[in-house]
């Protein structure tokens, strides 16, 4: 095989054996400076193993490692961090005592380079704005309080503050939303252009084919494909070369009515401070409902109050009519609310346990007797593991830890339907999970709904979110924003939904000028099917009342009906005796954001051209030209809509 100068690293013909077991099979690759290279595989197929032989944590059984042109052995990860290669792994491996900058800076303690507290200090806080994640969380919170998301940011800024020539990323995104994910392609692409090489795992292939230049294939430990081209490849065929034979696309489904289904979870304004200050939702019999949030919406933190893990403060749950207290997992298991954590390897994993083992402490949960009697689950796990597609023999596995991550997932999955539960809630269900994989998950829910149980799904992945769930219920600031039909939303929308009200500075400050200038009540909307959601409100006038900030509204029941129903861009006179005017607002990629209503006092005229003018002059002050207002007829042209 021949190298080139620009040659960071090459494996040729690693193998690596665990035992009996053999996890590489002679895996070739080579990783060259300014490229993005993806590992791409099934779950079992090899891509972590090859990860930690790369980085020094596993020594290969045969094969040869080349880094910067020589060949080479590492006995430790030290010494591959020494020499410039580093690795964001699947799990994280923080030290929850610490803080977040204190772990950020933390190899350097096993290095020669002897630096400052102020110096470290200063370095941890460089590589997170340099990430563009200041606002996830304090530089000095213990990360043992972090939820799963926020620690994988942990893990990626050690990476970036270590200036590491070599970066390998374990699905760095399987905790992150789609706006975090951005955030965190933006520090990839940038990394590129400095000529570092990143070696890219990750499931998810519009990620694959967005951000890699080559990509490696696995399958059983070997490479099928090697450094080819990623562009040269169609979705079809990168899925048939991973697990050898084609899978079915997945589609949303019709949304079946369940309106008539006994309501299996209530909550009233749920509070457990400080991340859940006001959660309402109901889930039906049948129904899927996806919560949707991003990192520090209060999402994780939701589902482990109603499992009794945190304290609830006020509020009320209700399961199938009855009035529920949290107190314990066990409490909550007895009530017939199964649950799978966000973070397996913290939340749900005993490594000293054998897979059968790990499954079964649901059951053993349920034991006052002195007899374990675990032979009478045996069955129903089998039923399980055939449903999801695992194999018998792997549930004598001594560990756990000897699966993949989504075949982890998958044994966890099992553990939370053990003892049928009528209510699943689901934390990032496919974290860690391949295509194929994921879609015997997504079958298996679908069928469990179909047979009346009510499901409570959290994930990043907003397109999953969306295809999966019957209804949305999007959360911000540990706030629930209504209950949405998933087919009356798209992933744009939830993302704007979704994101922190910290975020709507811009918006507010545009309505602020509006409602100064011209004496009128503005609201910046979002249309979402049948409803409005009100992202931001200033301004009061005589008689009008526009939605408040934060909430969904049906639009026949607002005081703006007219506008919201007729032509954009036309001042209208509504039924209460106000003028109401509708600007529709895009971004520089004619990208809807939502529109831009403003309301005059009851009995008071508006100025077409004055609004339009005061409003462009506004986006123009607030967003220096990056925001602008469209008409009707260029969003039909379009074919797009709020």
């Amino acid at each position: 095989m021949q190298y080139t100068d620009s040659t960071l690293l090459a494996a040729e013909r690693i193998e690596k054996a665990f035992g009996a077991f053999t996890a590489l099979k002679g895996v070739s690759f080579h990783l060259e400076a300014g490229e993005i290279h993806a590992l791409f595989g099934a779950n079992g197929a090899g891509k972590s193993t090859l990860a930690k032989v790369l980085c020094g944590h596993y020594k290969p059984t045969e094969g040869v490692l080349r880094v910067f042109g020589k060949e080479t052995s590492f006995s430790k990860p030290r010494e591959a961090m020494d020499v410039g290669i580093g690795i964001v792994t699947q799990e994280t491996s923080l030290a929850d005592d610490l803080s977040v900058w204190e772990n950020i800076i933390l190899p350097f303690y096993g290095s020669k380079k002897k630096l400052s507290q102020k110096k470290c200090k200063n370095l941890a806080e460089s590589a997170i704005e340099r990430l563009g994640f200041t606002d996830a969380f304090s530089m000095d919170k213990p990360c043992a309080a972090l939820s799963a998301a926020q620690r994988q940011l942990v893990e990626i800024a050690r990476i970036v503050a270590l200036d590491s020539r070599v970066i390998i990323l374990d699905e760095p995104t399987a905790a992150l939303s789609p706006s975090e994910s951005a955030r965190l392609f933006k520090v990839m692409h940038t990394l590129r252009q400095e000529g570092r090489g990143l070696i890219f795992v990750s499931h998810r292939l519009e990620e694959i084919f967005a951000m890699s230049d080559r990509i490696t294939i696995l399958r059983d430990g070997l490479s099928v494909k090697s450094n080819i081209a990623t562009a040269s490849l169609t979705q079809t065929e990168l899925i048939r070369l991973m697990v050898g034979r084609e899978v079915e696309a997945f589609t949303s489904e019709p949304i079946p009515d369940t309106s008539k289904a006994r309501v299996a979870l209530a909550l009233n304004q749920l509070c457990s401070l400080p991340e859940v200050r006001s959660v309402s939702l109901k889930i039906r019999q049948g129904e899927i409902v996806g919560l949707g949030g991003l990192v520090g919406a209060g999402r994780s933190e939701l589902a482990e109050t109603i499992m009794g893990l945190r304290p609830m403060q006020s509020g009320t749950i209700e399961v199938l009519g009855e009035a529920y207290s949290p107190q314990s997992p066990k409490t909550a298991s007895q009530a017939g609310i199964g649950f799978l954590p966000e973070d397996r390897r913290r939340q749900s994993i005993i490594p000293d346990f054998t897979v059968r083992e790990n499954i079964q402490l649901s059951h053993l949960s349920q034991q006052s007797r002195y007899r374990l009697n675990t032979v009478a689950r045996t069955e129903r796990i089998k039923e399980l593991a055939d449903l999801i597609d695992l194999a018998h023999d792997r549930l004598d596995d001594t560990s756990l830890l000897n699966f993949s991550g989504g075949m982890q997932q998958k044994a966890l999955l099992i553990r939370a339907l053990l003892l049928k539960p009528k209510i699943l809630i689901l934390d990032e269900p496919t974290k860690g999970v391949d295509v194929g994989s994921r879609a015997t998950i997504y079958a298996l829910l679908r069928k469990l709904a179909k047979e009346g149980m009510a499901i409570l799904i959290i994930s990043s992945d907003f397109e999953e979110l969306l295809a999966l769930a019957h209804q949305i219920v999007p959360i911000s600031d540990g706030r629930s924003i209504g209950k949405i039909p998933a087919s009356d939303i798209n992933e744009e929308q939830l993302t704007l939904i979704a994101a922190p009200r910290s975020s709507f500075t811009y918006q507010q400050d545009i309505l602020t000028s509006l409602t100064k200038k011209l004496h009128v009540q503005a609201s910046w909307m979002l249309h979402i099917g049948e409803h409005v959601l009100c992202l931001s409100r200033q301004g009061a006038v005589a008689g009008a009342n526009l939605p408040e900030s934060g909430t969904l509204t049906r639009i026949n029941e607002t005081e703006i009906t007219k506008s919201l129903t007729a032509t954009n861009g036309t001042i209208h006179d509504e039924d209460a005796g106000h003028q109401s005017l509708l600007m529709i607002v895009e971004n520089s990629r004619s990208i809807g954001l939502g529109s831009i209503v403003v309301i005059s006092g009851r009995g008071e005229r508006l100025d077409l051209d004055l609004v339009k003018s005061e409003t462009k002059h506004a986006l123009s002050i607030f967003q220096a030209g990056q925001l602008r207002l469209r008409t009707r007829k260029e969003e039909t042209e379009k074919g797009v809509t709020d």
